[in-house]
Protein backbone atom coordinates (compact mmCIF):
# COMPACT_ATOMS: atom_id res chain seq x y z
CA UNK A 1 0.00 0.00 0.00
CA UNK A 2 3.31 2.65 0.41
CA UNK A 3 4.97 1.35 -2.50
CA UNK A 4 3.52 -0.43 -5.62
CA UNK A 5 -0.03 0.03 -4.61
CA UNK A 6 0.26 3.55 -3.24
CA UNK A 7 -2.22 5.41 -5.64
CA UNK A 8 -4.92 2.63 -3.95
CA UNK A 9 -3.91 3.97 -0.06
CA UNK A 10 -5.13 7.41 -0.79
CA UNK A 11 -8.71 8.31 0.18
CA UNK A 12 -9.17 9.97 -3.29
CA UNK A 13 -7.29 8.43 -6.10
CA UNK A 14 -5.73 10.50 -8.38
CA UNK A 15 -8.42 9.25 -11.31
CA UNK A 16 -11.23 9.46 -9.29
CA UNK A 17 -12.20 13.70 -10.63
CA UNK A 18 -11.78 12.73 -14.10
CA UNK A 19 -13.46 9.37 -14.18
CA UNK A 20 -16.38 11.31 -12.46
CA UNK A 21 -15.84 13.80 -14.93
CA UNK A 22 -16.33 11.40 -18.02
CA UNK A 23 -19.47 9.75 -16.00
CA UNK A 24 -21.70 13.13 -16.52
CA UNK A 25 -19.90 14.04 -19.74
CA UNK A 26 -20.04 10.90 -21.81
CA UNK A 27 -23.44 10.06 -20.57
CA UNK A 28 -26.25 9.96 -23.44
CA UNK A 29 -28.87 11.19 -21.73
CA UNK A 30 -29.22 14.90 -21.66
CA UNK A 31 -29.09 16.19 -18.26
CA UNK A 32 -28.43 19.35 -16.22
CA UNK A 33 -25.54 17.50 -14.25
CA UNK A 34 -23.69 16.84 -17.91
CA UNK A 35 -24.27 20.07 -18.55
CA UNK A 36 -22.90 21.61 -15.82
CA UNK A 37 -19.50 18.64 -15.99
CA UNK A 38 -19.04 20.12 -19.24
CA UNK A 39 -18.46 23.71 -17.86
CA UNK A 40 -15.22 21.94 -16.56
CA UNK A 41 -11.82 23.37 -18.38
CA UNK A 42 -10.25 19.89 -18.41
CA UNK A 43 -7.20 21.82 -17.33
CA UNK A 44 -7.71 22.04 -14.17
CA UNK A 45 -8.68 18.05 -13.63
CA UNK A 46 -4.95 18.31 -14.99
CA UNK A 47 -3.69 20.76 -12.55
CA UNK A 48 -5.75 18.54 -9.71
CA UNK A 49 -3.75 15.18 -10.51
CA UNK A 50 -0.11 17.28 -10.35
CA UNK A 51 -1.64 18.28 -7.24
CA UNK A 52 -2.39 15.00 -6.05
CA UNK A 53 1.32 13.13 -7.25
CA UNK A 54 2.76 16.25 -5.45
CA UNK A 55 1.41 15.20 -2.30
CA UNK A 56 1.64 11.09 -2.97
CA UNK A 57 4.82 11.00 -4.57
CA UNK A 58 5.72 7.38 -5.63
CA UNK A 59 7.59 5.26 -2.76
CA UNK A 60 10.14 2.48 -3.19
CA UNK A 61 10.83 -0.12 0.01
CA UNK A 62 14.19 1.89 0.82
CA UNK A 63 12.63 4.75 0.72
CA UNK A 64 10.35 4.02 3.74
CA UNK A 65 11.06 4.81 7.54
CA UNK A 66 9.87 2.47 10.25
CA UNK A 67 9.62 2.43 14.15
CA UNK A 68 8.77 -0.10 16.35
CA UNK A 69 8.62 -1.06 19.94
CA UNK A 70 11.46 -3.13 20.51
CA UNK A 71 10.93 -5.64 23.39
CA UNK A 72 14.23 -7.57 24.43
CA UNK A 73 14.11 -9.38 21.22
CA UNK A 74 14.07 -7.08 18.47
CA UNK A 75 15.68 -9.21 15.59
CA UNK A 76 12.81 -10.98 14.32
CA UNK A 77 10.91 -7.85 13.16
CA UNK A 78 14.15 -6.45 12.19
CA UNK A 79 14.65 -9.12 9.86
CA UNK A 80 11.15 -9.18 8.36
CA UNK A 81 11.28 -5.81 7.60
CA UNK A 82 15.05 -5.86 5.74
CA UNK A 83 13.61 -9.08 4.14
CA UNK A 84 11.18 -6.60 2.77
CA UNK A 85 13.19 -4.32 1.11
CA UNK A 86 13.53 -1.77 4.14
CA UNK A 87 17.15 0.05 4.64
CA UNK A 88 18.74 -1.25 8.17
CA UNK A 89 19.13 2.39 8.48
CA UNK A 90 15.75 3.35 8.12
CA UNK A 91 14.52 1.51 10.88
CA UNK A 92 14.16 2.95 14.46
CA UNK A 93 13.07 0.59 17.80
CA UNK A 94 12.42 1.94 21.13
CA UNK A 95 12.97 0.00 24.34
CA UNK A 96 12.28 2.51 27.80
CA UNK A 97 13.12 -0.62 30.46
CA UNK A 98 16.56 -0.73 31.18
CA UNK A 99 16.78 -4.52 31.50
CA UNK A 100 14.74 -4.65 28.67
CA UNK A 101 16.80 -2.51 26.67
CA UNK A 102 20.08 -3.99 27.48
CA UNK A 103 18.77 -7.94 26.07
CA UNK A 104 17.88 -6.28 23.29
CA UNK A 105 21.34 -4.75 22.53
CA UNK A 106 22.70 -7.88 23.65
CA UNK A 107 20.93 -9.62 20.68
CA UNK A 108 23.67 -8.30 18.23
CA UNK A 109 27.46 -8.85 18.51
CA UNK A 110 30.01 -6.05 18.42
CA UNK A 111 30.86 -5.17 14.97
CA UNK A 112 27.87 -7.20 13.43
CA UNK A 113 25.77 -5.54 10.05
CA UNK A 114 23.35 -4.65 10.11
CA UNK A 115 21.35 -4.02 13.06
CA UNK A 116 18.50 -1.95 13.52
CA UNK A 117 18.77 1.27 15.60
CA UNK A 118 17.40 1.03 19.42
CA UNK A 119 16.67 3.93 21.64
CA UNK A 120 16.60 3.79 25.31
CA UNK A 121 13.53 6.27 25.40
CA UNK A 122 9.64 5.97 26.00
CA UNK A 123 8.47 6.00 22.50
CA UNK A 124 5.79 8.94 23.21
CA UNK A 125 8.61 11.38 24.41
CA UNK A 126 10.34 10.54 20.98
CA UNK A 127 7.80 11.46 19.32
CA UNK A 128 6.86 14.68 21.72
CA UNK A 129 10.87 15.81 21.16
CA UNK A 130 12.30 14.98 18.00
CA UNK A 131 10.87 15.96 14.68
CA UNK A 132 11.18 12.60 13.31
CA UNK A 133 8.59 10.86 10.36
CA UNK A 134 7.50 7.65 9.16
CA UNK A 135 5.65 5.79 6.98
CA UNK A 136 4.96 2.74 8.83
CA UNK A 137 5.00 2.41 12.62
CA UNK A 138 4.20 -0.23 14.72
CA UNK A 139 2.74 -0.46 18.44
CA UNK A 140 2.72 -3.79 19.82
CA UNK A 141 1.83 -2.57 22.97
CA UNK A 142 0.11 -6.16 23.99
CA UNK A 143 -2.14 -5.01 26.56
CA UNK A 144 -5.93 -4.05 26.44
CA UNK A 145 -7.18 -0.45 25.79
CA UNK A 146 -7.72 1.55 27.72
CA UNK A 147 -5.06 0.42 30.37
CA UNK A 148 -2.33 2.12 32.32
CA UNK A 149 -0.12 0.66 29.98
CA UNK A 150 -1.53 3.69 27.48
CA UNK A 151 -0.81 1.65 24.46
CA UNK A 152 -4.07 4.04 22.87
CA UNK A 153 -1.84 7.60 24.32
CA UNK A 154 0.50 6.54 22.09
CA UNK A 155 -1.23 6.59 19.00
CA UNK A 156 -2.81 10.03 19.86
CA UNK A 157 1.21 11.39 20.36
CA UNK A 158 1.64 10.42 16.79
CA UNK A 159 -1.17 12.54 15.48
CA UNK A 160 -0.79 15.24 18.07
CA UNK A 161 3.06 15.93 16.86
CA UNK A 162 2.25 14.71 13.05
CA UNK A 163 4.66 11.61 13.32
CA UNK A 164 3.32 9.41 10.42
CA UNK A 165 3.75 10.76 6.66
CA UNK A 166 0.54 10.68 4.10
CA UNK A 167 -0.14 8.07 2.99
CA UNK A 168 1.22 6.19 6.03
CA UNK A 169 0.52 3.05 7.74
CA UNK A 170 -0.06 2.50 11.62
CA UNK A 171 -0.03 -0.77 13.35
CA UNK A 172 -1.24 -1.72 16.36
CA UNK A 173 -1.42 -5.01 18.33
CA UNK A 174 -3.89 -4.98 21.19
CA UNK A 175 -5.07 -7.46 23.96
CA UNK A 176 -8.83 -8.73 24.89
CA UNK A 177 -8.99 -7.62 28.51
CA UNK A 178 -7.81 -10.09 31.23
CA UNK A 179 -10.81 -10.93 33.06
CA UNK A 180 -9.22 -12.81 35.80
CA UNK A 181 -7.40 -9.04 36.62
CA UNK A 182 -9.67 -6.51 35.27
CA UNK A 183 -13.18 -5.42 35.89
CA UNK A 184 -14.95 -7.02 33.09
CA UNK A 185 -17.69 -4.56 33.57
CA UNK A 186 -16.39 -1.91 33.01
CA UNK A 187 -15.08 -2.99 29.54
CA UNK A 188 -18.14 -3.52 28.92
CA UNK A 189 -19.65 -0.13 29.79
CA UNK A 190 -17.02 1.84 27.87
CA UNK A 191 -17.70 -0.23 24.43
CA UNK A 192 -20.77 -0.18 24.91
CA UNK A 193 -20.93 3.22 25.70
CA UNK A 194 -18.96 4.08 22.46
CA UNK A 195 -20.96 1.96 20.25
CA UNK A 196 -24.25 3.13 21.26
CA UNK A 197 -23.34 6.52 19.93
CA UNK A 198 -21.98 5.10 16.97
CA UNK A 199 -25.52 3.21 16.53
CA UNK A 200 -27.41 6.00 17.73
CA UNK A 201 -26.19 9.20 17.71
CA UNK A 202 -29.22 11.24 17.52
CA UNK A 203 -31.08 9.63 20.07
CA UNK A 204 -32.06 11.75 23.26
CA UNK A 205 -29.73 10.26 26.18
CA UNK A 206 -31.97 9.27 29.19
CA UNK A 207 -29.81 9.47 32.68
CA UNK A 208 -30.82 7.97 36.16
CA UNK A 209 -28.86 6.67 39.23
CA UNK A 210 -27.44 3.67 36.95
CA UNK A 211 -26.13 5.42 34.06
CA UNK A 212 -27.76 5.95 31.05
CA UNK A 213 -30.96 3.93 30.86
CA UNK A 214 -32.32 4.26 27.19
CA UNK A 215 -34.13 1.05 26.15
CA UNK A 216 -31.61 1.40 23.10
CA UNK A 217 -28.68 1.18 24.95
CA UNK A 218 -30.13 -1.64 27.31
CA UNK A 219 -30.36 -3.47 24.13
CA UNK A 220 -26.57 -2.49 23.04
CA UNK A 221 -25.24 -3.46 26.40
CA UNK A 222 -26.26 -6.92 26.16
CA UNK A 223 -24.92 -7.47 22.50
CA UNK A 224 -22.09 -6.79 24.25
CA UNK A 225 -21.98 -8.62 26.98
CA UNK A 226 -23.10 -11.58 24.81
CA UNK A 227 -20.22 -11.16 22.19
CA UNK A 228 -17.66 -9.35 23.76
CA UNK A 229 -14.92 -10.65 21.43
CA UNK A 230 -16.22 -9.23 18.00
CA UNK A 231 -18.00 -5.79 19.63
CA UNK A 232 -14.50 -5.33 21.25
CA UNK A 233 -12.53 -5.58 17.74
CA UNK A 234 -15.13 -3.07 16.87
CA UNK A 235 -14.48 -0.43 19.50
CA UNK A 236 -10.54 -0.66 18.85
CA UNK A 237 -11.18 0.01 14.97
CA UNK A 238 -13.59 2.95 15.73
CA UNK A 239 -11.12 4.43 17.85
CA UNK A 240 -8.31 3.99 15.56
CA UNK A 241 -10.29 5.95 13.17
CA UNK A 242 -11.67 8.43 15.36
CA UNK A 243 -8.54 9.73 16.69
CA UNK A 244 -6.68 10.76 13.79
CA UNK A 245 -9.99 12.06 11.62
CA UNK A 246 -11.89 13.65 14.66
CA UNK A 247 -10.22 13.71 17.98
CA UNK A 248 -6.87 15.11 17.63
CA UNK A 249 -8.13 18.00 14.53
CA UNK A 250 -11.01 19.19 17.12
CA UNK A 251 -8.41 19.75 19.61
CA UNK A 252 -6.11 21.84 17.55
CA UNK A 253 -9.26 23.60 16.57
CA UNK A 254 -10.08 24.68 19.87
CA UNK A 255 -6.49 26.21 20.67
CA UNK A 256 -6.09 27.58 16.95
CA UNK A 257 -6.52 31.63 17.89
CA UNK A 258 -7.12 31.98 14.01
CA UNK A 259 -10.83 31.15 15.18
CA UNK A 260 -11.04 34.41 16.71
CA UNK A 261 -11.24 35.78 13.42
CA UNK A 262 -14.19 33.50 12.37
CA UNK A 263 -16.34 33.13 15.46
CA UNK A 264 -17.46 34.91 18.80
CA UNK A 265 -16.82 32.24 21.12
CA UNK A 266 -18.93 33.30 24.22
CA UNK A 267 -21.60 30.58 23.66
CA UNK A 268 -19.39 27.66 23.97
CA UNK A 269 -19.75 28.37 27.75
CA UNK A 270 -23.05 27.04 27.86
CA UNK A 271 -24.09 24.09 30.09
CA UNK A 272 -22.26 20.71 28.95
CA UNK A 273 -25.87 18.96 29.20
CA UNK A 274 -27.28 21.33 26.51
CA UNK A 275 -24.55 20.20 24.46
CA UNK A 276 -25.95 16.61 24.96
CA UNK A 277 -29.29 18.10 24.05
CA UNK A 278 -27.85 19.76 20.26
CA UNK A 279 -25.01 16.91 19.01
CA UNK A 280 -27.60 15.31 17.12
CA UNK A 281 -25.87 13.51 14.38
CA UNK A 282 -22.57 13.05 15.87
CA UNK A 283 -21.49 10.54 17.50
CA UNK A 284 -18.09 11.73 18.88
CA UNK A 285 -19.86 14.67 20.73
CA UNK A 286 -22.43 12.32 21.97
CA UNK A 287 -19.94 10.38 23.63
CA UNK A 288 -17.83 12.72 24.98
CA UNK A 289 -20.76 15.04 26.29
CA UNK A 290 -22.70 12.36 28.12
CA UNK A 291 -19.35 11.15 29.09
CA UNK A 292 -19.01 14.26 31.43
CA UNK A 293 -22.35 14.26 32.59
CA UNK A 294 -21.49 10.99 33.63
CA UNK A 295 -18.58 11.54 35.35
CA UNK A 296 -20.14 14.33 37.26
CA UNK A 297 -22.82 12.26 38.74
CA UNK A 298 -20.21 9.67 39.63
CA UNK A 299 -21.41 7.19 36.94
CA UNK A 300 -18.68 6.72 34.79
CA UNK A 301 -16.38 3.73 35.25
CA UNK A 302 -12.74 3.20 35.94
CA UNK A 303 -11.55 2.17 31.89
CA UNK A 304 -13.98 5.10 30.91
CA UNK A 305 -12.06 7.39 32.77
CA UNK A 306 -9.09 5.95 31.71
CA UNK A 307 -10.37 6.40 28.06
CA UNK A 308 -10.54 9.86 28.48
CA UNK A 309 -7.07 10.31 29.42
CA UNK A 310 -5.59 8.53 26.38
CA UNK A 311 -7.05 10.97 24.02
CA UNK A 312 -5.03 14.15 24.56
CA UNK A 313 -6.66 17.01 26.41
CA UNK A 314 -10.11 16.25 26.93
CA UNK A 315 -11.18 19.71 27.58
CA UNK A 316 -9.12 21.00 24.09
CA UNK A 317 -11.97 18.05 22.85
CA UNK A 318 -15.01 19.44 24.34
CA UNK A 319 -14.47 23.19 23.43
CA UNK A 320 -13.45 21.99 19.57
CA UNK A 321 -16.91 19.85 19.57
CA UNK A 322 -18.87 22.65 21.31
CA UNK A 323 -17.32 24.89 18.20
CA UNK A 324 -18.78 22.60 15.25
CA UNK A 325 -21.92 21.64 17.32
CA UNK A 326 -23.10 24.81 17.54
CA UNK A 327 -22.19 25.68 14.14
CA UNK A 328 -23.75 22.53 12.67
CA UNK A 329 -26.66 23.99 14.24
CA UNK A 330 -26.53 27.59 13.32
CA UNK A 331 -26.20 28.82 16.95
CA UNK A 332 -23.10 30.23 16.69
CA UNK A 333 -22.04 34.03 16.07
CA UNK A 334 -20.39 34.72 13.15
CA UNK A 335 -18.43 37.79 12.42
CA UNK A 336 -19.73 39.73 9.88
CA UNK A 337 -17.23 38.93 6.99
CA UNK A 338 -17.99 35.04 7.63
CA UNK A 339 -21.25 35.91 7.70
CA UNK A 340 -21.24 37.49 4.63
CA UNK A 341 -19.18 34.07 2.79
CA UNK A 342 -22.02 32.25 4.90
CA UNK A 343 -24.63 33.50 2.56
CA UNK A 344 -23.08 33.05 -0.05
CA UNK A 345 -23.25 29.35 0.32
CA UNK A 346 -26.64 29.26 1.64
CA UNK A 347 -27.86 30.63 -1.43
CA UNK A 348 -30.14 28.98 -3.73
CA UNK A 349 -28.49 30.46 -7.16
CA UNK A 350 -25.08 30.83 -6.75
CA UNK A 351 -24.19 26.85 -6.26
CA UNK A 352 -25.20 24.02 -8.36
CA UNK A 353 -26.85 21.05 -6.38
CA UNK A 354 -25.90 18.04 -8.23
CA UNK A 355 -27.22 15.61 -5.79
CA UNK A 356 -26.83 17.04 -2.07
CA UNK A 357 -27.40 20.35 -1.56
CA UNK A 358 -24.69 22.37 -0.95
CA UNK A 359 -24.49 25.26 1.90
CA UNK A 360 -22.85 26.51 4.24
CA UNK A 361 -21.55 23.59 6.38
CA UNK A 362 -19.36 22.90 3.23
CA UNK A 363 -17.30 26.29 3.48
CA UNK A 364 -16.71 25.89 7.14
CA UNK A 365 -15.61 22.20 6.76
CA UNK A 366 -12.83 23.69 4.11
CA UNK A 367 -12.11 25.98 6.40
CA UNK A 368 -11.83 24.28 9.95
CA UNK A 369 -10.02 20.84 7.71
CA UNK A 370 -7.47 23.48 6.13
CA UNK A 371 -6.13 24.08 9.32
CA UNK A 372 -6.78 21.24 11.84
CA UNK A 373 -5.05 18.32 9.22
CA UNK A 374 -7.00 15.56 9.50
CA UNK A 375 -5.86 12.20 8.85
CA UNK A 376 -8.47 10.13 6.96
CA UNK A 377 -8.76 6.61 7.14
CA UNK A 378 -8.70 4.43 4.15
CA UNK A 379 -11.07 2.21 4.88
CA UNK A 380 -11.18 0.17 1.97
CA UNK A 381 -7.69 -0.88 2.49
CA UNK A 382 -7.59 -1.64 6.35
CA UNK A 383 -6.84 -5.04 7.32
CA UNK A 384 -8.04 -6.48 10.69
CA UNK A 385 -6.59 -9.38 11.99
CA UNK A 386 -7.44 -11.66 15.34
CA UNK A 387 -5.42 -14.11 16.58
CA UNK A 388 -4.71 -16.39 19.53
CA UNK A 389 -1.09 -15.74 21.25
CA UNK A 390 -0.15 -18.37 23.86
CA UNK A 391 -3.61 -18.35 25.68
CA UNK A 392 -4.14 -14.41 24.81
CA UNK A 393 -6.68 -12.55 22.38
CA UNK A 394 -4.94 -10.81 20.22
CA UNK A 395 -6.49 -7.74 17.93
CA UNK A 396 -4.31 -6.63 15.45
CA UNK A 397 -5.34 -3.44 12.67
CA UNK A 398 -3.27 -2.05 9.80
CA UNK A 399 -4.68 1.04 9.44
CA UNK A 400 -3.96 3.11 6.32
CA UNK A 401 -4.45 7.34 6.71
CA UNK A 402 -4.06 9.77 4.48
CA UNK A 403 -4.65 13.64 5.08
CA UNK A 404 -5.74 14.29 1.61
CA UNK A 405 -4.21 17.53 1.04
CA UNK A 406 -4.53 17.31 -2.12
CA UNK A 407 -8.43 18.30 -1.29
CA UNK A 408 -7.97 20.97 1.22
CA UNK A 409 -5.18 22.73 -0.62
CA UNK A 410 -6.35 22.64 -3.65
CA UNK A 411 -8.88 25.80 -2.54
CA UNK A 412 -7.50 28.96 -1.09
CA UNK A 413 -7.70 30.48 2.37
CA UNK A 414 -11.25 31.76 3.76
CA UNK A 415 -11.59 35.36 2.35
CA UNK A 416 -10.81 33.84 -1.53
CA UNK A 417 -12.89 30.85 -1.34
CA UNK A 418 -15.68 32.95 -2.96
CA UNK A 419 -13.78 33.99 -5.41
CA UNK A 420 -12.53 30.69 -6.61
CA UNK A 421 -16.03 28.95 -6.26
CA UNK A 422 -17.32 31.41 -8.64
CA UNK A 423 -14.99 29.89 -11.01
CA UNK A 424 -17.30 26.50 -12.07
CA UNK A 425 -13.59 24.56 -13.12
CA UNK A 426 -12.12 25.29 -9.77
CA UNK A 427 -15.46 24.65 -7.61
CA UNK A 428 -16.63 21.42 -9.50
CA UNK A 429 -12.99 20.16 -9.25
CA UNK A 430 -13.12 20.49 -5.93
CA UNK A 431 -16.68 18.86 -5.81
CA UNK A 432 -16.25 16.23 -7.41
CA UNK A 433 -12.51 15.35 -5.72
CA UNK A 434 -14.66 15.68 -2.19
CA UNK A 435 -17.14 13.56 -3.47
CA UNK A 436 -14.66 10.70 -3.40
CA UNK A 437 -14.09 11.55 0.60
CA UNK A 438 -17.39 11.65 1.33
CA UNK A 439 -17.54 8.26 -0.07
CA UNK A 440 -14.46 6.94 1.87
CA UNK A 441 -16.26 8.34 5.08
CA UNK A 442 -19.66 8.66 5.02
CA UNK A 443 -20.84 4.83 7.39
CA UNK A 444 -17.79 5.56 9.73
CA UNK A 445 -16.42 9.49 10.07
CA UNK A 446 -19.33 11.84 9.75
CA UNK A 447 -18.76 14.02 12.75
CA UNK A 448 -17.89 16.88 10.36
CA UNK A 449 -19.69 19.13 8.14
CA UNK A 450 -19.65 16.67 5.00
CA UNK A 451 -22.89 16.55 2.91
CA UNK A 452 -21.13 16.94 -0.76
CA UNK A 453 -22.22 14.00 -2.28
CA UNK A 454 -22.24 14.85 -6.16
CA UNK A 455 -23.24 11.42 -7.53
CA UNK A 456 -25.38 8.78 -5.82
CA UNK A 457 -24.25 5.66 -4.14
CA UNK A 458 -25.92 3.60 -6.43
CA UNK A 459 -23.93 4.08 -9.19
CA UNK A 460 -21.49 1.20 -7.80
CA UNK A 461 -18.17 2.44 -9.07
CA UNK A 462 -18.56 6.12 -6.66
CA UNK A 463 -20.72 4.15 -4.13
CA UNK A 464 -19.91 4.44 -0.45
CA UNK A 465 -16.81 2.31 0.86
CA UNK A 466 -17.49 -0.79 3.71
CA UNK A 467 -15.08 -1.80 6.30
CA UNK A 468 -14.05 -5.23 6.01
CA UNK A 469 -14.53 -7.79 8.57
CA UNK A 470 -11.96 -8.81 11.04
CA UNK A 471 -10.11 -12.37 10.02
CA UNK A 472 -9.16 -14.69 12.46
CA UNK A 473 -5.97 -16.18 12.08
CA UNK A 474 -5.63 -19.67 13.52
Amino acid sequence: MLTSKRGQSCCVERNYVRRLYDYFTLSEDISQNKAEAQKINVSYITNWEKLHDSFVETKRPEDLMVCFLSGPEPDNDFQELINLGILPQNIWGFESNNQVYKKAIATYEQGEYPQPRILKQNIETFFQQTPKKFDIIYIDACGSIPSTQHGLRCVSTICQNHRLNSPGVIITNFAMPDIMKESVDDYYEIVSHYLFFKKYPSLEVKIDENGISNLEYHEVLEEVTENFELYYGEFLSAILRDIPAVIIPLQRIAQNPYLNQLFDLTDINKDDEEFMNISNGNSVAKYFFTARKLLQCGLLGEKSQCFLGEIGSYELLLKGLKIIVLLRNGKIKLKEDVQNIKEYFDSDRNLYQFLDKPHSNLFFDIVLNQLSYPMHNNILHNKRFQYIAKTNCMFTDVTVYDECRYIYEWLPGFHQIVSSFENMSWQYVFRFALDGLVKMRQNYNNEFFFQGSIVSNTVEQFSSKKLQDRVKVT
